[in-house]
């Protein structure tokens, strides 16, 4: 059986996010943490949450965070 992992970080200062999707069980692995320090002194991941996400779980994830994200582009076009 291939099982295939493929793994995305996104880092900022507040917050990261972690993917590791398993293509052989169609499952994603996200993870979203807080973030203490900084880029000089390194930084602290706090633990948050993990959810098992399947592709449509995601894509509704997606979806929403998407429909925020239009929202305030719109006011900022006001």
């Amino acid at each position: 059986m291939l099982e295939l992992i493929r793994k995305n970080i996104l880092l900022t200062d507040q917050f990261a996010i972690e993917t590791d999707t398993n293509i052989d069980s169609a499952l994603s692995v996200v993870s979203i943490n807080t973030v203490d320090g900084n880029g000089a002194d390194g930084f602290t991941e706090n633990t948050g949450i993990t959810l098992s996400l399947n592709y449509e779980e995601l894509d509704e994830v997606i979806f929403i965070l998407q429909q925020a994200s239009d929202a305030l582009k719109r006011s900022e076009n006001r």
